[in-house]
């Protein structure tokens, strides 16, 4: 009985990972992204993300083409993703 379902299972996971889509965007060492909202910049580091500066609305409108905006893939651009925390009482 068991073999059957473990079976099974393994087979939805397979067949899941097949459909399975990027989280985010591949980016390389050195790359820069800037956090549209805020204006924060970081570059990636062998070590990670680092904060470098703060972009003022000028400096926002005058980005070069290599600087990443976005790290999520374009076909979950529109995704709205839920607050944590929030106000009590309130959905």
């Amino acid at each position: 009985m068991i073999k059957p379902i473990a079976t099974a299972f393994a087979a939805l996971l397979i067949g899941a990972s097949a459909f399975a889509q990027p989280a985010s965007v591949p980016v390389k060492d050195f790359d820069v992204y800037v956090d549209t909202p805020t204006g924060f910049v970081f570059v990636k580091l062998p070590a990670g993300w680092k904060f470098v500066a703060k972009l003022d609305s000028a400096e926002m409108s005058h980005l070069p083409g290599t600087v990443l905006t976005s790290l999520l893939p374009a076909e979950v651009e529109g995704t709205v993703v839920a607050r944590q925390g929030g106000e009590q009482g309130r959905p």
